[in-house]
């Protein structure tokens, strides 16, 4: 076999992980939702296991839709977990947030012993394995990236005047919990379908570093949600090839990439704006 039969599809998976996790990271930074996309990450991993631990009972063969199915069912459950708890009195977003991350990863661990042995090495699910991914993975990260080109496309303009003023928008009529909903559930689902690659530590990089990145650059949302997904694409083919070339791990190289890719972006735009007033656009969504 030749390099091309090798690394094509790990190749494309993450230029479509890239894309996806830019578009759906974009949406998260605008709704402040980047601190809830880690904790989801984090807390994917029971799931995944559970996904792991039905296809075993069911003595199934392939195990990418349990555990894609597990994993975003276990995203959801969460997520709904989290939502109930900020509306704990003297409980924030962020306490709300640790409490998911830290008992969810937790409880996988508990999950991953308690049922062993399993079919699979579970702790695969924390920083993946790119190389093995197959046209099953490319599929359903494709999937995921299209449904969420065809959720800014069709309710791009509602999106960003609740990410401006939800208060406003809910008095305007808006839909606010069913748009917050859609919000959510895009990112689990581009979480989910990022196990296999980068596993759930690592796609927090993905999701946040592109948008965060641009977004000293941009004057307008909408160029935020057409220039983070471009970002997501070169920093994932970037932190492919590196790896490659190099001999190491892909997604930690993809990680390692974006945090030099932020921390330019934060040089450079201090750097150019030194001499004039920077722009304050974005600063409400720091």
């Amino acid at each position: 076999m030749n390099w091309w039969e090798i690394h094509f599809w790990p190749l494309a998976e993450v230029l479509v992980l890239g894309a996806g996790t830019g578009l759906v990271g974009a949406l998260a930074l605008l709704h402040r939702r980047i601190f809830f996309a880690e904790a989801i990450s984090h807390a994917s991993f029971p799931g995944a296991v559970i996904g792991v631990v039905l296809a075993a009972s069911l003595s199934a063969t392939q195990l990418t839709g349990y555990i894609f199915l597990g994993a975003f069912a276990g995203c959801v459950a969460l997520a709904l977990l989290m939502r109930a708890l900020v509306d704990v009195p003297g409980l924030n977003s962020q306490s709300a947030a640790g409490i998911v991350l830290s008992s969810g990863f937790a409880f996988g661990y508990f999950l991953a012993n308690w049922f062993k042995p399993l079919p699979i090495r579970v702790d695969s699910f924390l920083t993946g394995s790119v190389v093995s991914v197959g046209r099953m993975d490319v599929y359903a990260s494709v999937a995921v990236a299209l449904t969420a080109l065809l959720v800014v496309a069709a309710f791009g303009s509602a999106l960003i005047s609740m990410a401006f003023d939800q208060t406003l928008f809910r008095a305007a009529g808006g839909a606010t919990r069913r748009l917050d909903a859609l919000v959510l559930l895009l990112i689990c689902a581009v979480i989910v379908v990022a196990i296999p690659a980068v596993g759930t530590i690592v796609v927090i990089a993905l999701l946040a570093a592109p948008a965060a990145s641009v977004q000293p650059w941009v004057r307008s949302p909408v160029a935020l949600l057409c220039w983070s997904p471009i970002l997501g694409v070169l920093v994932g083919g970037l932190g492919f090839a590196l790896a490659v070339q190099w001999g190491l791990s892909v997604g930690g190289t993809i990680a390692i990439v974006c945090g030099g890719c932020f921390t330019v972006s934060q040089c450079g735009h201090q750097l150019a704006t030194s001499t004039r007033q920077p722009s304050a656009m974005f600063r409400r969504y720091s």
